[in-house]
């Protein structure tokens, strides 16, 4: 097991450098200049020399890879930098923002996982029933719709026409822990329903492939009850394939976050990531994207741990 956990971990880690160059250079790619439109921003930067001043302080007068060593070399140490139009260190913002991104990612979780797993061992259960057509049409749908597309709908249903919802914005739990609650209800759900969806068709397939092997027809032969055979004989060995899907999920979750930020006015990552693209701070869009690309790695390592803990026939041996 200490082998396999370290290969994995080598990996990852070859892994997030070679994504840390996509992303460099990817954003190096935007169109546009980051000082010309700090410039824009702040008419007290507008000047030629503050100009160039300003490209020399944040290295973009250097060669690319030269800009990419010393960056991931100050990225290593801790040492973000400061964002182009704000001037703010991007540690600072980044603890800032950081609790409220993680608290929709735990609401978005709590959902997928309140739908999703009840949705696929219920519909595996009734195979082919009207309730399975129900409940796998319903998956489907949460996995094809845009957030984009259920946050408006959301939005117009629970905040226009019955207001009972915020329609944007976000309230700390500590402030008015009600009032969070209702801040973050939309936007949590919008993001767990593309996941649960997801999980639900990966639970509900587990499940019947699990249910129709030859030691689940034993256990029922000498009787067992059937919530016992599901629960003792069935659960874990369908949750094998189930566990990589929860990796898939969470990526899904990150992703959503970008839009579902920017839609209700939440001061998450994602947020922070969009404003970045759109005034072409690379130091912080460089951050948000690194930062999520190493979440996900981080994820998909326990998922593959986790894997190896459940099956050892999945863990590397020589």
């Amino acid at each position: 097991m200490r082998k396999y956990i370290l290969e994995r971990l080598v990996y990852s880690v070859i892994l997030l450098f070679l994504v840390s160059i996509l992303i460099f250079v990817m954003v190096r790619m935007l169109p546009g200049d980051p000082v010309s439109f700090a410039a824009m921003a702040n008419a007290d930067l507008a000047d030629k020399t503050i100009m160039a001043e300003l490209r020399a302080r944040y290295g973009l007068d250097k060669p690319i890879y030269t800009q990419y060593v010393i960056w991931l070399r100050d990225f290593v140490r801790g040492e973000w930098g400061k964002s182009i139009g704000s001037g703010e260190p991007v540690m600072s913002m980044f603890l800032a923002r950081l609790p409220v991104t993680l608290e929709l990612f735990l609401g978005a979780t709590f959902w997928a996982w309140l739908i999703g797993f009840p949705v696929g061992i219920i519909g595996a259960l009734r195979r082919n029933s009207k309730l399975d057509a129900f409940l796998t049409t319903g998956s489907i749908i949460g996995v094809s719709i845009p957030a984009f597309w259920e946050g408006i709908v959301f939005i117009y249903l629970f905040a226009v026409i019955w207001p009972i919802f915020p329609p944007s914005g976000y309230v700390p739990f500590f402030e008015n822990p009600w009032q969070n609650l209702l801040s973050v209800a939309m936007p949590t759900f919008i993001m767990g329903t593309g996941s649960a969806g997801l999980l639900a068709r990966y639970v509900r397939s587990s499940f019947l492939e699990v249910l129709s092997q030859d030691y689940i027809r034993t256990a029922r032969a000498k009787g067992a009850d059937e919530k016992r055979v599901i629960i003792k004989h069935a659960f874990k060995p369908s949750m094998l394939s189930v566990v990589t899907v929860i990796g898939l999920s969470w990526a899904h979750l990150v992703s959503g976050a970008f839009i579902v930020e920017f839609m209700f006015a939440i001061p998450g990552l994602g947020r922070m990531g969009v404003d970045a693209v759109f005034a072409r701070d690379f130091p912080v869009l460089q951050v948000v994207l690194v930062i999520v690309a190493l979440n996900v790695l981080l994820v998909n390592l326990l998922v593959d741990l986790t894997y190896g803990a459940l099956d050892p026939r999945v863990r590397i041996q020589k």
